[in-house]
């Protein structure tokens, strides 16, 4: 691996993706912003982000444990908060799965543990709606069917697997961003971190 250190990054890659790296990490950069922004916090300390070329080269990462499905665009695990992912097919793709999984980045950083301890719609359904805001032509979509089948769930429901934690946990923050404003999103993150006492706020 190379390393590309940017401001708040260290970006681990292979050399011949340097020139990709080099166009990303502004890319990086610019998430880190937008999300302490609204998040209310910043991270703490340098994020590392390691890059693949592609699909295949990531599911056979060693830099964490066990198996990456096909469907799987990154992982950020939670000791070391380490962002692991591929290139996707379109920089703008690539940008969404890079935010994605910088919002888990913040959640680990501000929330502690008991983030591991929040469901999928929760954890995943914030992450998409950070990253995509509250008008998601695909979670319209989902929703809209189960709409049409008078099978919505309710807030209880949300943990049961009939429900995809991506799309309806989106459609959940959604709600709130849009009821309450987005700096509720990062309100109800902030809370979770023991005291509040370990986070950067941003001014």
């Amino acid at each position: 691996f190379q390393v590309l250190r940017t401001e708040s990054f260290d970006i681990y890659h292979y050399a011949e993706e340097a020139e990709a790296v080099r166009m990303l990490a502004p890319v990086a950069e610019e998430w880190r912003v937008r999300l302490a922004r609204d998040l209310g916090f910043d991270l703490r300390g340098r994020q590392p982000l390691v890059l693949y070329a592609s699909q295949p080269h990531f599911a056979q990462t060693q830099v964490i444990q066990g198996l990456i499905g096909e469907g799987t665009g990154g992982v950020t695990e939670y000791l070391k908060r380490r962002m692991v992912m591929p290139f996707a097919s379109s920089l703008t793709e690539t940008s969404h799965v890079l935010g994605h999984e910088l919002v888990h980045a913040f959640q680990y950083d501000g929330g502690s543990e008991r983030v591991l301890t929040l469901p999928l719609w929760f954890i995943e359904g914030m992450a998409e709606y950070l990253t995509l805001g509250d008008d998601a032509p695909l979670t319209a979509m989902w929703l809209r069917d189960i709409a049409r089948q008078e099978e919505l769930p309710g807030f209880d429901d949300l943990s049961d697997p009939r429900y995809f934690p991506y799309r309806f946990g989106h459609a959940f923050w959604a709600f709130i961003g849009g009821r309450w404003g987005d700096e509720a999103v990062g309100a109800t993150l902030r809370r979770l971190a023991p005291g509040n006492g370990g986070l950067d706020p941003v001014v």
